[in-house]
């Protein structure tokens, strides 16, 4: 995060930066009921646009993830959209954006079981890239996914994001500079904040969503890109742990983290160590895709400030 913005929007209407707040005994300040959506957009100086990526998706995803974990909140994505888009104009924003919809529940002194109300915050701050360097030293953490019988990990909820939280300290901690999880049952889950892929004898796998997976939409765009765009076949499956030791090339992916190459796991080089060539074109393609230089014709791209 590079500057904060002079606006924030919250239900809707314009407040001071300085001016969001929840109260301490709200629902969600003393038991974590909340739900997000993080992504981004992309200034393209050739255009003198920016690009939001993916906005409708995200805002679909915000509602589906309410509905999960039952909080009562607005189901009208073209209105959220719209909000968001307000947002940045209001704030005159050009540069590479991290965006946050956030959506959580203000009943006075709460209770576990609250619904409601809610209030809704949206924020659109400068950021440029999340990971400052070109490949990753990832350690598979001791800490385990959380299955969906215990917390859905497929909602993008404020709780879940604890057991993340946990392995990346536990990473950092170790001299590492991110953290796998691996499911109960030992197979190979996501990130602390990021999907992953691997790449073996020319075939590209990631877990399946029944893998204890945030359903990322950076995932999506790269199944997208990798089989329709550069014809490379993936398989959606169960990972061991082990093929990421024996594989040719490992990149994990999400909306902050874009897509970035894993150079080791566990100490273990992956191949030479180095980003390899299937990597390096999908992450080409990717940051064309959010500019619009790909994907225009699926709607992926927003442009912000076109027709103004």
């Amino acid at each position: 995060m590079t500057a904060k913005p002079r606006y924030l929007l919250r239900n809707g209407e314009l407040i001071g930066y300085d001016d969001a707040r929840i109260h301490v005994l709200s629902t969600s300040t003393k038991y974590g009921v909340g739900v997000f959506e993080g992504f981004r957009a992309y200034w393209d100086a050739d255009d003198q646009e920016l690009y939001g990526f993916r906005l409708a998706d995200h805002m679909r995803r915000l509602v589906h993830s309410m509905r999960v974990v039952e909080i009562d909140g607005p189901t009208d994505t073209e209105e959220l959209t719209e909000q968001l888009v307000g947002l940045i104009r209001a704030n005159e924003l050009t540069s590479d954006l991290h965006m946050r919809v956030q959506v959580f529940v203000e009943a006075p002194d709460g209770k576990p079981d609250d619904t409601g109300p809610v209030s809704v915050y949206m924020a659109a701050i400068p950021m440029s890239r999340y990971f400052d360097r070109l490949g990753l030293d990832v350690q598979i953490s001791s800490w385990h996914r959380i299955a969906d019988t215990s917390m859905p990990p497929r909602v993008k909820s404020i709780a879940n994001y604890q057991n993340g939280r946990l392995a990346l300290l536990e990473a950092r901690r170790n001299g590492y500079d991110a953290a796998l999880l691996l499911t109960e049952e030992g197979r190979v889950s996501e990130g602390a904040g990021y999907n992953v892929f691997v790449l073996r004898d020319g075939r590209l796998s990631t877990p399946a969503i029944t893998e204890s997976i945030l359903e990322g939409i950076t995932r999506d765009t790269v199944l997208e890109l990798a089989r329709h765009e550069l014809g490379i076949e993936v398989a959606e499956r169960p990972i061991d742990r082990t093929e990421l030791y024996s594989a040719d090339e490992v990149f994990v992916c999400g909306s902050a983290a874009e897509v970035t190459a894993v150079l080791s796991v566990d100490r273990t080089p992956i191949a030479d160590g180095k980003p390899g060539e299937t990597t390096a074109r999908i992450q080409d393609l990717y940051q064309r895709c959010v500019r619009g230089k790909v994907a225009a014709d699926r709607g992926w791209a927003h442009p912000i400030y076109a027709g103004r």
